[in-house]
């Protein structure tokens, strides 16, 4: 049934390759990281976990709302979604107390997420958390986590960030068929309407890991098929792209989302895209963030700064990454350095 999907691909190529260009401008600084240690584990006795990487984040008055993958089991590296609270001005000036004591938010608990709950994008809507994340599903001979299918997983927690409801949502068209592809994840939340939310989202087709936009279903719990269209597509010197963070809103029809692109290299190198609010590519950059310290190329997998947090405070620009699939990186900069690196699509 993906056939669709792969003929929207084909033709979206003709005018989205070649839209950037592989430079870099690191515009970032370095403020601050964590790492595993600096981390107990309410739930689990005060534990610390083995790692605490691709945080989610919200900026809620002057408090970061921060909610951390951590891994608490080794055998099957398996993932929950944590959650901590940092006051502002300490992480703008690399004060943090520590340990920080992390509580679990979501965790497996289906057959469709019991490898691990990943890489968490969170959105507040009205008085509710809604947290896009990697839902893993076990293979029968499951001994690591590539022995896993990813699917884009949906938790919804209340005010007091006590889980209400989760579910995994599937690509299906207008009949009910369920659309196969290799996996779905690196998602994130746009514009809402009755019946859902336009959405950022990765499906990857034919081996082709791009980057989409569709419309979510939260009535049918679904990804609508007929409405996902290629945003993103790799260049050739890049063997895979995806959506890296939650969307900023910057005005009335532009959102601000971090983009990853892995290049032949297999370093992962950020840039950044302003989308509409049903997410039509409307500007890009190229890369703005890539791997440089040391601390960056130690780790569980070197090479990375992987979102998935990105918070706005006043002319500061926050992504709040995982890094080295290890720790936690909080890189700052000014919003207009990101904004003049933009090369304009189309305006409103």
């Amino acid at each position: 049934m993906s056939n669709g999907l792969w003929e929207r691909l084909i033709y979206a190529a003709k005018k989205l390759i070649g839209l950037r260009r592989p430079v870099t401008r690191d515009v970032f600084e370095r403020r601050l990281y964590l790492w595993p240690q600096d981390f107990r584990v309410e739930e689990l006795g005060g534990r610390e976990p083995y790692a605490a990487f691709n945080p989610g984040a919200l900026l809620e008055r002057d408090e970061l709302l921060v909610f951390p993958r951590l891994v608490t089991g080794y055998f099957w590296y398996t993932s929950v979604i944590g959650f901590v609270r940092l006051g502002l001005s300490e992480v703008l000036e690399a004060r943090v107390e520590k340990p920080l004591w992390a509580r679990i938010v979501v965790h497996p608990s289906t057959r469709r997420d019991l490898a691990g709950c990943e890489d968490p994008r969170v959105s507040r809507i009205r008085d509710r958390y809604y947290v896009l994340y990697t839902a893993l599903e076990p293979y029968r001979d499951r001994l690591h986590a590539i022995n896993a299918y990813s699917a884009q997983g949906l938790a919804i927690l209340r005010e007091d960030l006590g889980l209400e409801e989760k579910y995994v949502l599937d690509i299906v068209d207008g009949n009910g068929n369920r659309y196969r592809v290799d996996e779905v994840k690196d998602s994130a939340l746009l514009d809402g309407e009755k019946n859902g939310f336009w959405m950022l989202t990765r499906p990857v087709i034919e081996g082709i890991a791009a980057s989409w936009r569709g419309f979510l279903d939260t009535e049918r719990r679904v990804i609508r098929a007929e409405s996902l269209e290629p945003v993103l597509l790799p260049e050739p010197w890049e063997y895979k792209t995806g959506w890296s963070t939650n969307a900023v809103k910057l005005g009335s029809n532009e959102y601000l989302v971090a983009w990853h692109g892995v290049g032949r290299d297999l370093v992962y190198r950020t840039g950044f895209a302003i989308v509409d609010h049903e997410g039509s590519l409307r500007a890009i950059t190229d890369y703005l963030l890539e791997p440089r310290t040391v601390q960056e190329f130690s780790g569980e997998r070197p090479g990375v700064i992987f979102g998935s947090g990105l918070v706005r405070h006043s002319e500061l620009l926050l992504f709040i990454g995982g890094v080295a699939d290890t720790g936690i990186g909080v890189y700052v900069t000014e919003i207009d350095k990101v904004m003049e690196s933009m090369r304009w699509l189309q305006r409103s």
